[in-house]
């Protein structure tokens, strides 16, 4: 057996000197001797006594001993879950022999490999299970039943009882399989002493014994179903579920409440099904929760504790070669609120058990350790090791490491721990920060090769939890829901599949509409009418939200429908065409539609109006024509009639339920609109009766008024309206009386909204109160319409609504929940949330408010992990699947999960173009190298070197690399105006021999003036390349290298040289202004130097934004300047390279300095670092003083950008550097943070606010 070497002291568990050694049997019969009639077991019910159980153990270990059972031994038991499955384990134990659990859940291949390896000549099983296990057992096999051990002791009743061995505390207690790495399970041999030593510290520890039930449920063939079964060795009552009830968390719960359970351990992933079944809260006999087998997230940590309030939860570790449990952890509530990991500790080690940590990896010593593998000697003496003290270790596989209270913490499997791209990830982090979403149940994350390239993809698999990520058409949803990927919703809204076919319109006659351009009122009122999702308006008063409820559209007189025109015709049908601006991909419609398909059909039936022949008419939204669909009689009153009729397959791609109830809504949005607009043409709208018709009257004042028959209720959210405390109100004669406390909350609006709903400050509930049914949702619809559409400054989204089919949203369940309590009557409903927006969100044309709705789930969980990830850990893709495959131990199956085909779309990229030149053969093996292409064949010269994971060190790394093998000069920005192997090929050939400009084009696309940003200090462009594609402004966007990074440069010694130089530039390439300078960081000062000379030279700067212009607090120092001696410049100046703060680094000298970089960032070449920390040295003391501040003075608009933390800029507290005062913008991001996502989203929104975009 090979010795390691101890490095680091243990941590041990206590130990129990003095207590002597015992075996199970003399357990089992001292709790039947002292408590013979309490309830040991029980099944259904049935159940059986101390005295029971061990006289029935007692039968069958005598039978198994006249069989041959003896020490060491091995006896399969195959047992479903019964009285019987714990009588064989007691009984094989008590013959001195050691039980192999056989689950029949197992398939028949692994049953005869598990029978066979363990060399069972035995095999204790039920009735209707004795054909099948002599079928998959070794002929000579004995099958042996209860019944067969009843009738030998029958045959032997009155003979002396042969002699036989006691039980030793060194023999097999039982021999149980776990899974190899080479496919084959292998027998873990467990000594009594061990096992006894275990349910010894489960009764001291964590109290398991009298008084306590046990609930077994685990396969018995599972590691830790072998401390339920052998409970009652401490005096525990077993309560044994049903076949197959850990699958059923439904009816596991119903099993807990049966049998009064107080004691339920499980893995993560069923303790969270438990969870989502909103009926844990039931299990109130429950005292102890234990999880184990999996890492125990703080969020299900925190939601289990919220279910349970009187029981405690203990996180359990224990590898199946350290007897169940080795560790253990018990959750204090008060600290899950306190931070820290996102994993609970696995604890101490229990009692006679010591922890070691070694190169990462834990090593359990003590008591609790296997004897090792059966018939393995090669594979124990690989994990069972000796340390040079003598102490025998198991080397567990898995990661851990101390925390300062002394517990230890579970940091993942090494065999599930991968180098990336340079990086070692471990997934199991990267899985555990994405169960920490609270959208999420279960997750996985695996490595997926992309097929050609080699390129290592990290794909996340994720399960939504319904309880706190609901889905439009939950359990019936489509991919769509899940995911915005394949833009399914964009395309039908695109498509215009709610208009008429043209093969249908072909032949009608067709009527074009005056006011075919609307009018610039109309254009204002329907931009305005937007689903707000952002509410940036400020704070919401109780007077708002009565002035939205109590505003109706006013009148002005009373017209004839006979007075009607053509040309009054196309003005009313023109505001239910679309609008278009060049702001947006979808044009904008008067009314709401929900998912924006615009489904909904409008007829008008027509007579007597000037200019237009009788009939039925169908209104073309998108050419604002009508065309003939039926006759109308001449003769008769004039009538101007509207139905609509709702086109079911514009819906059914997107939406699976309640497409009548939405057709209807919309409808209800396209009356509410003829609502709004027909009074201030002396008309109005009447329902006619017949269901979804309406008739156009004229306007009466006097007459009263027949809006939707509606009950209204305002939920005031916690701080949402400013003066009326979070409650349910009821809108009643104008005003607002309380009726609940309870709210529909942010787990109940759709996964995607949930977002929306914490920035709202109330939310609507509309209850349809007609008689006519039909009417009923078209109802909710008008009332919605009449809120979107009011100058009241409050802006609405839709939340959810009820079902006619059995399939309301959760708010709409909600909302029925607090009415019944409140003792009111529901009906049809309608939720939708709200607050202030502000005059520029209701005058936008563009998106803004949509953009919500470009992601879906997975998205948005991908967004977040921006948040509590790095960079590399951020996975490349996040599927939602409905279910995660899991293995039979519950655990998720890996190779399963990497074989579904949604989980492999999408790795393959552009077309595989080989290299053609010699040129490009040589750069396509550099490229492969730099790229980690696993074969050089696999590269194409059409590979796009970002999309391919190219980022900025691989950048420096590739482009050194090149330079060095063809004797190039190619800067470092040549990537991003040749991006591919084809293009560098050109470059390096000279057929693009063009010197690249310091002017790097990070953003190609716009009408208006560039953009010129200047980067932080080292002048290299790469960081801001994320600014430019998010900011979105309809400008290219240029980064100004700092000339002294390309080889031959040699960096300017002031400010104004280097101002100088960068504005000729910009003159070169945009001779005439107005020009737009930004700058980051130490790029302020140049960009403030470049407004100033171009100014001078009679050019004007349209704006001037400076961007986190002070520096970053660091450690303060003794000596100034750009010494090494001074800790804030080498602080500084590494976070140039790592793009973070990082106090504990030194050098003495440059050399030391790019030999630490070149060792902590080695794609990184040291060339290019010395040349970057050069350009740093000559600049980091360039600022200006106070006489040369006053020098110079810019006319232009300036903003400054602060970043949270930093020191005061070098513009701040002086005056007269600007004819006007600066626009001072607060960032809560840092100066490092506010270029990476997400909180580059806050700076581009702020600089987009101040652009007036």
């Amino acid at each position: 057996m090979p010795r390691l070497r101890a490095r680091a002291a243990p941590c041990a568990g206590p130990q129990t000197e003095g207590i002597p050694m015992s075996t199970l049997d003399r357990l089992l019969h001292a709790q039947a001797s002292e408590r013979p009639d309490h309830t040991a077991v029980a099944y259904d019910d049935e159940t059986l006594t101390f005295r029971e159980l061990q006289e029935g153990a007692t039968v069958l270990a005598a039978h198994l001993r006249s069989l041959g059972a003896a020490a060491d031994t091995r006896v399969g038991v195959h047992v479903d879950p019964s009285l019987e499955l714990v009588i064989g384990a007691w009984g094989v134990v008590c013959s001195g022999a050691a039980y192999v659990p056989l689950s029949p859940e197992y398939p028949e291949e692994r049953l005869r490999y598990m029978i066979e390896d363990s060399g069972a000549r035995i095999v204790f099983t039920q009735e209707r299970f004795r054909a099948r296990v002599a079928e998959l057992a070794l002929p000579g096999t004995t099958v042996v039943t209860l019944k067969d051990a009843v009738q030998h002791a029958w045959r032997t009743a009155g003979e002396e009882p042969p002699a036989y061995d006691e039980v030793r505390d060194h023999d097999l207690a039982y021999v149980i399989y776990t899974s190899g790495s080479t496919g084959r399970p292998k027998g873990v041999m467990i000594e009594h002493r061990s096992i006894v030593a275990q349910m010894r510290w489960m009764a001291a520890e964590h109290r398991l014994g009298p008084g306590h039930t046990v609930l077994q449920k685990t396969p018995m063939s599972f590691d830790a179903a072998q401390w339920e079964i052998l409970a009652p060795a401490v005096g525990a009552r077993v309560a044994v579920g049903p076949p197959g009830v850990y699958r059923d968390p439904e009816a596991l719960i119903d099993t807990v409440r049966a049998h009064g359970a107080t004691m339920l351990q499980g893995v993560p992933t069923l303790l969270q099904a438990l969870v989502d079944t909103e009926r844990l809260a039931t299990c109130t006999s429950l005292r102890r929760v234990y999880s184990g087998g999996e890492i125990l997230s703080r969020n299900l940590a925190t939601q289990l504790l919220a279910e349970l309030p009187d029981a405690e939860l203990i996180n359990l570790y224990g590898p199946t070669e350290c007897t169940i449990n080795a560790s253990s952890h018990t959750v204090d509530r008060a600290a899950l609120t306190a931070g820290g990991p996102s994993a609970i500790p696995i604890g101490r080690p229990a009692y006679d058990t010591t922890f070691h940590i070694r190169d990462g990896e834990l090593c359990i010593g003590g008591i609790q350790v296997a004897r090792g593998y059966l018939d393995r000697p090669e594979l124990t003496a690989d994990r069972f090791v000796t340390t040079d003290t003598g102490e025998r270790l198991y080397r567990t596989g898995d990661l851990a490491h101390w925390n300062d209270d002394g517990t230890v913490q579970f940091a993942g499997r090494a065999d599930n721990q991968i180098k990336l791209r340079g990086f070692r990830i471990e997934l199991d982090e990267i899985a555990l920060a994405i169960e920490n979403h609270d959208w999420v149940k279960n997750a996985a994350v695996i490595v997926k090769d992309e097929p050609r390239t080699g390129f290592q993809n990290l794909v996340a698999c994720v399960e939504l939890s319904p309880k706190e990520a609901a889905l439009m058409d939950q359990g019936d949803h489509g991919a769509h829901h899940q995911s915005k990927e394949s833009k399914l919703q964009v395309k039908a809204q695109l498509s215009n599949a709610g208009t008429r076919d043209d093969a249908d319109l072909a032949g009608r006659p067709a009527v074009a509409l005056p006011s075919r351009t609307p009018s610039a009122r109309m254009r204002r009122t329907v931009f305005a009418r937007k689903t707000y999702r952002f509410y940036e308006g400020g704070e919401v008063t109780r007077a708002d939200v009565l002035a939205a409820l109590a505003r109706r559209p006013e009148g002005i007189g009373s017209r004839a429908i006979g007075s009607l025109t053509v040309a009054d015709l196309g003005e009313l049908l023109r505001w239910f065409g679309q609008f278009t601006s060049e702001e947006r991909l979808l044009p904008k419609y008067g009314y709401a539609s929900p998912g924006a398909l615009y489904a909904t059909q409008l007829y008008v039936e027509a007579r007597g109006i000037a200019g237009l022949d009788p009939g039925t008419y169908y209104y073309h939204p998108v050419r604002h024509q009508l065309y003939l669909t039926g006759e109308l009689p001449a003769a008769g009153d004039p009538v101007l009639r509207l139905s609509f009729q709702g086109r079911r397959s514009a819906i059914e791609p997107v939406y699976r339920n309640n497409i009548q109830e939405v057709l209807e809504i919309e409808t209800g949005h396209m009356v509410g609109l003829f609502e709004e607009i027909l009074p201030g043409h002396g008309l109005d709208v009447r329902p006619t009766g017949d269901g979804g018709t309406f008739e156009v009257v004229p306007y009466d004042a006097e007459a009263p008024a027949e809006g939707p028959e509606v009950d209204v209720y305002v939920q005031s959210h916690a701080a949402g309206i400013t003066d009326l405390p979070s409650a349910q109100y009821a809108y009643e004669h104008g005003e607002l009386r309380p009726i609940s406390a309870s709210l529909v909350e942010k787990k109940h609006v759709i996964a995607i909204n949930q977002a929306v709903y914490e920035r709202a400050s109330l939310g609507i509930t509309v209850i349809s109160r007609t008689r006519d049914t039909a009417r009923a949702y078209i109802d909710l619809g008008r009332a919605l319409q009449r809120l979107q559409l009011g100058d009241h400054g409050l802006g609405f989204m839709s939340s959810g609504y009820s079902s006619k089919s059995g399939h309301p949203l959760p708010a709409a369940r909600r909302i029925d929940e607090i009415l019944d309590e409140a003792g009111r009557p529901t009906g049809p409903s309608y939720f939708f949330v709200g607050g202030r927006v502000s005059e520029e969100q209701r005058l936008s044309e563009g998106m803004y408010e949509d953009t919500v709705h470009m992601k879906g789930p997975a998205e948005m969980i991908r967004d977040d992990l921006v948040h509590h990830l790095p960079d590399y850990m951020i996975p490349n893709r996040v599927v939602v699947l409905d279910r995660l495959p899991l293995s039979a131990n519950g655990k998720v199956d890996a190779k399963a999960l990497g074989e579904l085909a949604v989980v492999n779309a999408g790795l393959h990229g552009r077309p595989h173009v080989r290299p053609r030149t010699r040129t490009e053969s040589r750069l396509a093996e550099i490229w492969a190298a730099a790229l980690g292409y696993e074969e050089v064949e696999a590269v194409s010269v059409l590979d796009d070197f970002f999309e391919s994971g190219g980022n900025s060190l691989i950048a420096v790394a590739l482009i050194t690399r090149i330079n060095r093998e063809f004797g190039a000069g190619l800067p470092l920005q040549i990537l991003f105006e040749s991006p591919t192997i084809e293009k560098l090929a050109h470059r390096v050939d000279g057929a693009a021999a063009t010197p690249a400009s310091r002017l790097v084009r990070l953003h190609a696309a716009g009408a208006q003036s560039p953009v010129y940003c200047w980067p932080g200090l080292g002048g290299y462009t790469m960081n801001l390349r994320h600014l430019a594609e998010e900011i979105g402004i309809d400008r290219p966007f240029y980064g100004v290298q700092a000339y002294g990074i390309n080889r031959g440069e040699e960096p300017y010694a002031t400010i104004r040289e280097m101002a100088a130089a960068d504005v000729a530039a910009i003159r070169r390439r945009q001779p005439k202004g107005p020009y737009t300078l930004w700058g980051y960081s130490f790029g302020a000062r140049v960009a403030f130097e470049s407004a100033h000379l171009l100014e001078a030279a009679g050019e004007q700067v349209e704006n001037l934004f400076l961007i986190a212009p002070g520096s970053p607090k660091v450690r303060s120092s003794e000596t100034g300047g750009a010494s090494y001696a001074n800790p804030a410049f080498v602080t500084i100046l590494y976070s140039v390279f790592a793009g973070e703060i990082d106090p504990t680094v030194t050098a003495k000298d440059r050399e030391s300095f790019v030999a630490l970089v070149a060792d902590r960032l080695p794609a990184l070449d040291p060339e290019i670092v010395a040349r970057i920390v050069a350009i740093v040295e000559e600049t980091f003391d360039f600022t200006y003083t106070f006489k040369e501040l006053t020098e110079r003075q810019v006319a232009c608009p300036v903003t400054l950008f602060k970043a949270e933390g930093d020191d005061y800029s070098f513009l701040e507290n002086t005056k007269g550097w600007s004819t006007r005062p600066p626009a001072v913008v607060e960032l809560d991001a840092d100066h490092y943070s506010l270029l990476r996502l997400p909180d580059l989203k806050e700076l581009v929104k702020k600089i987009r606010y101040r652009l007036g975009e």
